[in-house]
């Protein structure tokens, strides 16, 4: 298994994600999740024309239940500008947020290396955010390799890779 060597950056906001969690929160309900998302994405359309819903609900699909309110929610940090404050109103607990915040990428650096960079910041991520994190990338990504994103210019990310990495953790 690869170690989690960071540069000192992503490591500091990986600790900053990873504060002692609150174990006795229970998750935001799995409907109320599903019912943001249905809210938030109405109109969302991807690249190619399909709607933002249908990957959110097969990545929802392939997530355990302990998991699935964050893969129902995984995209609403980077396609929406709802505050967080509103979805801890809605139950998300402090963990489930800490994992969207592992699940969002800022901007949309057209990188292999920055995509795989982020990849290894959730690899890496400790307690419970990083593992719902991870749980919800591996779904996000195995359904990206059935159903690739490809951003205008032509440029895909490397699914595959990102993949490998998240299942040798």
């Amino acid at each position: 298994m690869p170690s989690c060597v960071l540069p000192h950056a992503i490591r500091a906001r990986t600790v900053d994600l990873a504060i002692a969690a609150d174990h006795d929160q229970s998750s935001m309900e799995m409907h109320r999740a599903r019912s943001i998302a249905h809210e938030r994405h109405a109109g969302d359309r991807e690249e190619s024309g399909a709607p933002l819903l249908r990957h959110i609900r097969r990545v929802a699909s392939r997530t355990p239940a302990e998991a699935r309110a964050v893969a129902w929610l995984h995209e609403m940090l980077e396609w929406t500008s709802v505050p967080e404050q509103e979805l801890l109103a809605e139950g998300l607990t402090s963990d489930e947020l800490r994992a969207l915040r592992l699940l969002e990428r800022t901007g949309d650096a057209r990188s292999d290396h920055i995509y795989l960079a982020h990849v290894e910041l959730i690899a890496c991520a400790a307690g419970r955010a990083g593992y719902l994190a991870r749980t919800v990338k591996i779904a996000d990504l195995e359904d990206r390799l059935l159903h690739p994103r490809v951003r205008p210019g032509g440029w895909s990310p490397p699914y595959g890779q990102g993949l490998q990495r998240l299942v040798e953790t």
